[in-house]
């Protein structure tokens, strides 16, 4: 049996939720489907996206997880956290006449708007993932750490993780995990050096060249396909809550200039024919990164994919609304 544990830690709300919405619960379901997702934007980098990409993508994810038919070689299990749950009541909305979200209302404000408002794990809440496997198969092990790594540096957990929600810090408890660096870093040269690396060690465990993608037809980890910006000014913030404020405030005004036609790239509610509202993620996904010291910076990950009504020039939009952070840096893929 080979085993990892993992320290987690909390640096913006976590809304997680199962089947009883009215409170929050950490679910080990919920990380191995957001592990599947970060598997298949990998694996979908390197073999296309196509027909046959798709097929080798499946049998890449059966592999590692499992299927209906098939158990998954890789066990994810998820600890009780530290701290007690909160009701998120923050004020979304700035005083005075106009109506006007704060930044950090802006990212978050769906969970203000529940009915009741929405539980969730404040910052700093702990809690320990713990990977294993019942066999010596090393290569599914380091592909289920892959996966975890790249949904932990990558992504975030949870409602409204692509705006910054259930961003986490991760560091090794006990354990082997190879090429990985699971650190936190001491700034963004680190980090993007950090986020380099664990791209490589990921790419690397799977036989596939990366492909030379021009379009995808969904979230691919290449290199014509998605981009990775470290966001900051001339510093990092001080605090979680300023980074969000900034991000939020940045990313509000900027979409408030685009004409509402091409607003469509961010994601959001579209009525479609004869009324329906059709819902689309958003291809941008934003987090929160601690540094050494409880300095903070904000990561953005676009997936550009090719839609009926966006085209890849659409995304220059959303490119241009990062050149609003003069320190930023882009990770080279």
């Amino acid at each position: 049996m080979q085993e990892v544990t993992f320290d987690l830690q909390t640096i913006t709300p976590l809304f997680l939720a199962g089947a009883d919405q009215t409170t929050a619960e950490l679910r080990s379901p919920s990380f191995r489907g957001e592990m599947r997702y970060w598997l298949r934007a990998l694996v979908g980098g390197l073999v296309g996206t196509n027909d046959e990409g798709l097929t080798r993508i499946k049998d890449a994810e059966t592999a590692v997880f499992g299927a209906t038919d098939t158990g998954s070689a890789v066990q994810v299990r998820v600890s009780q956290p530290s701290g007690k749950l909160s009701q998120f009541t923050e004020n979304i909305s700035r005083p005075g006449g106009k109506q006007q979200a704060t930044g950090k209302g802006y990212l978050l404000w769906s969970m203000r708007l529940k009915k009741p408002p929405r539980y969730y794990f404040a910052p700093r809440t702990r809690f320990q993932i713990c990977l294993s496997t019942r066999g010596e198969d090393s290569a599914k092990y380091k592909k289920g750490i892959a996966s975890l790594w790249l949904l932990t540096h990558l992504g975030g957990v949870g409602s409204r993780s692509r705006r910054c929600a259930g961003s986490l810090t991760i560091t090794l408890h006990e354990g082997d995990v190879y090429d990985f660096p699971f650190n936190i870093p001491a700034d963004a040269n680190s980090l993007k050096s950090q986020i380099e690396q664990g791209i490589v060690a990921a790419r690397s465990l799977y036989t596939a060249t990366q492909s030379s993608l021009s379009d995808a037809r969904f979230d691919a980890l290449s290199r014509n396909t998605c981009r990775i910006w470290i966001l900051q000014q001339e510093r990092p913030w001080e605090t979680p809550e300023a980074a969000m404020e900034a991000i939020g405030e940045s990313l509000q005004s900027y979409r408030s200039t685009v004409p509402i036609i091409q607003r469509k790239v961010f994601g959001f509610p579209l009525k479609g024919v004869r009324g329906k509202v059709e819902r689309r993620a958003s291809p941008l996904l934003l987090r929160l990164v601690e540094l050494q010291g409880q300095k903070y910076v904000g990561l953005a990950v676009l997936f550009k994919t090719r839609k009926s009504d966006v085209s890849m020039g659409d995304y220059e939009i959303i490119e241009t609304w990062t050149n609003e952070f003069r320190g930023k840096k882009e990770v080279q893929l």
